[in-house]
Formats: structure tokens, C-alpha cells, sequence
């Protein structure tokens, strides 16, 4: 058979092959929110961590996103033998410096669509937060980003070992199955996101984040145990 070409094709197989993890991942999401609105003690959890928020600033929301989306993965990976990185060092300070970027952008991207569009919760509002997420930042960002840097990872940190893959067409074959898998599994979730508090916004993004990665890391464990 073949191999499939069409990254929209390549992309919409991905999510098809995560989809009960995704599901998954968006009940969780979904009863967290719920959770924040319906029972008392989440709220008041959940409002001492928008406190801090309101206090530390980006210091504590980059340190949060950090946490769930690179030291916590990280870790799970040491603990199991067939996802223990060959130079545990060199994939702590990949995970330290790419994760660190991205909670130093992704909370003042999440300031600026509030700035923009407002702090409601209406359907407009969530409408625009969305498509401006995942066609802006996500589409010309986030997606780019974590393709390069992971494939800069694969291929044993050496620039010289990608830069022949990052010629014409580059987006066409790295970015776009990522990100049409990206649109598929997190849509619903960033209603989640977008329909809290903005102080929450980027913690439950990195919370959110980091259990999309464990699960992926458990399939990635199951995979090439069998």
C-alpha cells in the first residue's frame, strides 16, 4: 500500500487514530468546567489559583504552564523504560527551553484576545477567541514551533540534520497534519478555556496541555511495548 501525501489526509487519520484520548481529554475539560461553576470547593480552589494569578503575574502563570507541559511529561518519561530519553539531560533542557517559551507567550497571547475581544463568555466572543487561536496563534505559531523544535529533537539537536527538510513546502508536510489534528482535539477544549475567568485561562491551558501529553506518551509506551 502506498504511503499517504496528503497532510489533510495524514492530519485527520492522527486524530481519527487519538480519538477516544481526545475524548477523553475534552470530558475532562468539560467537568472541570462544570465543576468551576456547579460545586463550591472547585470554585474556591480554583479562585485561590486565580488570586496568585492576580498577585504573581506572569512569573507564576509561566511557572504553571512549565510545570504541566514540560517538567510533568518529562518526568513520566524517566519513569518508564521504553519512553526514557538516551541523554536525560539534553531532554531536560530541551523541555525546560522550549516549554519556557511557550508559557511566556501563551499568557500574554491569552491577554491580548482578552484585550481585544473582551472577557465574556457569549457565543460571538468565544467565536473570535477561538478562530483567532487556532487559525492566528496556533496556525502561525504554535504549530510551527513545536513541529521544528521536535523535529530538532528527533534528529539529535543538530540544525544541520533538518534544515534540508525545511526547504519548499515545509509547512505543507511538517506543520499542517499537526495542525489539523490540533483542530480537531482541541476546539472543544478552548471552549472550556475561553469560558473561564481570564486569570485561568493559561493554567488550565497547561493542565489541559500536559494531559493531552501523558496520554499521548502512555499510547507512544503501548505501542512499542507490543
Amino acid at each position: 500500500m502506498p504511503m499517504e501525501t496528503n497532510p489533510w489526509i495524514i492530519g485527520l487519520k492522527a486524530a481519527r487514530a487519538n480519538l477516544v484520548p481526545g475524548l477523553i481529554l475534552q470530558g475532562a475539560a468539560f467537568a472541570l468546567l462544570a465543576s468551576y461553576y456547579l460545586l463550591p470547593a472547585v470554585t474556591r480552589a480554583l479562585d485561590e489559583v486565580a488570586v496568585w494569578q492576580v498577585r504573581y503575574g506572569v512569573p507564576f502563570s509561566f511557572a504553571s504552564y512549565l510545570f504541566f507541559c514540560g517538567i510533568v511529561p518529562y518526568l513520566f518519561c524517566l519513569a518508564l523504560p521504553s519512553l526514557r530519553p538516551k541523554e536525560p539531560g539534553k531532554a531536560l533542557l530541551f523541555a525546560l527551553g522550549v516549554w519556557s517559551f511557550a508559557g511566556l507567550i501563551l499568557p500574554q497571547f491569552y491577554a491580548f484576545q482578552t484585550y481585544l475581544y473582551g472577557s465574556a463568555a457569549d457565543v460571538r466572543t468565544l467565536t473570535l477567541k477561538i478562530i483567532t487561536d487556532q487559525c492566528g496563534y496556533t496556525a502561525f505559531f504554535a504549530s510551527p514551533y513545536i513541529a521544528i523544535t521536535h523535529l530538532w529533537k528527533d534528529r539529535g539537536y543538530r540544525w544541520s540534520a533538518i534544515a534540508p527538510l525545511l526547504g519548499r513546502g515545509w509547512y505543507r508536510r511538517l506543520v499542517i497534519p499537526n495542525l489539523v489534528m490540533n483542530w480537531v482535539i482541541w476546539i472543544p477544549s478552548l471552549l472550556v478555556i475561553y469560558s473561564l475567568p481570564a486569570s485561568l485561562q493559561s493554567h488550565v491551558a497547561g493542565l489541559i496541555g500536559g494531559f493531552w501529553a501523558l496520554m499521548s506518551l502512555q499510547i507512544a509506551a503501548h505501542t512499542q511495548s507490543r
